[in-house]
């Protein structure tokens, strides 16, 4: 599987916004934002990009020199099949929400800030949940704040009794997660976390 190919750039000292950004041949850039996340006074670059194989989040966190700027890039693969609902930089937070295709669907946030002593994104917070497009089956949906542990599971349960609503609130569940740094390149994909959630 052909895998993303990360940009190196060694530019001039100007805002990201300004930069363009040097793609791979085949890579299609999907979104992208601005904002400074590692607090150098120099906008960094998030983007979303994918080819024919496949699809990932990178960071480019710029580094100072002492006259150019050097941006690092840091990457997550992320699901082909999905579609972002948003990327924003909000303050010095970087927000991803997305959205699988399909019947069954998986809808994601994920929340990375700077981790100055890891020199990475740290992922700081994951909302995910998955339901039937189809009302075929209940649904579930977790939190987790990676900052304090805090952990909420709760079931959808189909209304069955009718009514607006497809899906009714079913039984929660809120208790202390461990806390280990996950960097953005470990981040775990929607599926594979409300595995782990619902485990426990």
């Amino acid at each position: 599987m052909r895998e993303l190919l990360l940009p190196t750039l060694l530019v001039a000292a100007v805002p990201a916004s300004a930069q363009e950004l040097a793609l791979p041949e085949g890579d299609v850039l999907e979104v992208r934002a601005d904002g400074d996340l590692n607090g150098d006074g120099v906008s960094d670059i998030a983007y979303l990009a994918h080819n024919e194989e496949s699809r990932a989040l990178t960071v480019m966190l710029s580094v100072k020199g002492e006259v150019d700027v050097d941006f690092r890039p840091e990457a997550l693969i992320l699901d082909s099949s999905a579609t972002p609902t948003a990327l924003a930089i909000e303050g010095n937070v970087l927000k991803l929400e997305e959205m699988s295709s399909g019947t069954t669907v998986f809808s994601s946030t994920l929340r990375f800030r700077y981790d100055g002593r890891g020199e990475h994104m740290r992922l700081i917070g994951m909302d995910a949940t998955v339901y039937s497009r189809t009302f075929a089956h209940d649904g579930f949906e977790a939190s987790w704040n990676l900052l304090t542990g805090d952990a909420t599971t709760r079931e959808l349960r189909l209304n069955t009794g009718g009514g607006d609503e497809a899906y009714k609130s079913g039984p929660q569940r809120s208790f202390e997660r461990r806390i280990r740094a996950q960097w953005l390149s470990d981040a775990p994909d929607p599926e594979t976390f409300l595995e782990e959630m619902r485990e426990g």
